[in-house]
């Protein structure tokens, strides 16, 4: 890969591709939650239709064995492309990833119970792992140490507006499925963003086939001398830098344990307290999306300026993580939104700063293989959380704590659990990640 043009198309090209699948799996997040409660049996007639609450708790542990099929396949997987793209390039196994993921969207749309939407869903993991670790070192490798903040910034902002405008898009959807099919069929009507989500990946592929294609320089013949490289890489390097990385990597697995504990409590805590409407989660999704979007443009061309990634990494530690504490003692839907709007804010300038330092601390020869052993550590901490998330939202739900002479509802503590393990992640990268000189 050579010359401004070439590098420029490049970019535009494999964002283009990143907004038109994210496009669609954004659409589907707002239904999909209902989907799999009806599936269940918990649900029997659309959401909107349900007389009282629904008891989202019932279905908390099925939300969390989702994620954690997901994150059980794209966990190693992210760590085999990685290797796979450093020997045999990033856009063959950013295509194959694509075509697993419309293997996975139709598999969705014929399912008939949770069980295979779990099967399907850890293919899904597999098509994850396969193209997320991937662009990100492609959109590395193209790109100069002081430019590679702006253009992870442009990738992650190509995500968030897709994230901005999918979930409206797929509550029109299943609203007007809704409206010219009836509401008999309610599991189809469910369905119905699903549908977009398999014609977005198509138009993904049919994108990414114009992707310029890069060569790496790798001396891995195998994931095994792959991994043994990144091993003496590690070890070979400066102290400072090394121990950087390895303290990511820690942090990596205990965010993820975090992340999966909140995600599948956040679900159960919208549903069943605050809105029973698919609209509410699209409203929800949008409105973060919309915070996070300026921010995120903004964060590499600052952080690329300043030459500074670790100001920006603490501060979206340090918000949103503290809004883990106040997310569940909220009941007001209004007020829900409004806080979303700081946490996401700090999300978009903390997550292109923390992909640009983790590749500024990387030999290109090994960005790969590096990016896909994060991703493990972070696709592994998920896993735990999100199958212990699901058995702590489960039994806790119901129950109210006295907590130093308060009463606090059940449905809390997940949430409280996600934030003290942000404040050690939080104080371990403070300490021990230092940027490169």
């Amino acid at each position: 890969m050579s010359g401004k043009i070439s590098v420029k198309r490049a970019l535009i090209i494999l964002l283009l591709a990143s907004f038109i699948v994210n496009l669609g799996f954004s659409a589907l997040s707002p239904v999909f939650p209902y989907l799999v409660l009806a599936l269940k049996g918990v649900l029997k007639e659309l959401p909107e239709l349900t007389t009282g609450s629904i008891q989202a708790h019932l279905g908390a542990l099925e939300f969390g064995f989702l994620m954690a099929a997901f994150m059980a396949t794209r966990a190693p997987v992210a760590i085999f492309s990685g290797f796979l793209s450093d020997l045999f390039g990033r856009k063959r196994t950013i295509v194959l990833g694509m075509f697993l993921y419309l293997a996975s969207a139709t598999g969705f749309i014929l399912a008939q119970d949770v069980t295979s939407l779990i099967i399907f869903r850890a293919v899904q993991g597999i098509a994850s792992g396969m193209v997320w670790p991937v662009a990100e070192a492609y959109l590395a490798d193209v790109t100069g140490r002081w430019q590679r903040g702006k253009a992870l910034s442009a990738y992650v902002s190509s995500m968030l507006i897709a994230e901005l405008l999918g979930p409206g898009i797929g509550v029109i959807v299943y609203k007007g499925w809704c409206t010219f099919f009836g509401t008999a069929d309610y599991l189809m009507a469910l369905k119905s963003p699903i549908i977009f989500l398999a014609l977005m990946t198509v138009a993904s592929i049919t994108t990414l086939i114009f992707l310029p294609k890069i060569t790496v320089n790798s001396s891995s013949s195998s994931v095994k001398a792959g991994f043994r490289e990144v091993k003496l890489a590690l070890r070979s390097l400066p102290k400072k830098v090394s121990r950087s990385l390895k303290t990511m990597y820690f942090n990596g697995a205990v965010n993820g344990l975090g992340m999966g504990i909140l995600q599948t409590a956040l679900i159960v805590y919208v549903i069943e307290l605050i809105v029973k409407d698919p609209a509410y989660i699209g409203i929800y999704y949008t409105i973060s999306s919309a915070a996070a979007l300026p921010a995120s443009i903004f964060s590499g061309y600052i952080t690329d300026k300043l030459k500074r990634r670790k100001p920006a990494i603490i501060l979206g530690y340090i918000v949103g993580r503290g809004v883990f504490f106040l997310i569940p003692l909220i009941r007001d839907p209004t007020l829900l939104l409004l806080l979303a709007i700081p946490a996401s804010m700090t999300f978009g300038v903390s997550v292109p700063a923390m992909r640009a330092l983790q590749a500024d601390l990387t030999p290109q020869e090994i960005r790969g293989s590096v990016f896909g052993i994060q991703q493990f550590f972070m696709n592994g901490g998920v896993f735990t959380g999100s199958v212990l998330g699901g058995w702590l939202t489960q039994i806790l739900a119901e129950n109210v704590y006295n907590l130093m002479g308060l009463n606090i509802d059940g449905i809390v503590l997940p949430f409280w659990i996600s934030g003290v393990l942000g404040i050690l992640t939080l104080i371990l990268f403070i300490i021990y990640v230092e940027e490169p000189g």
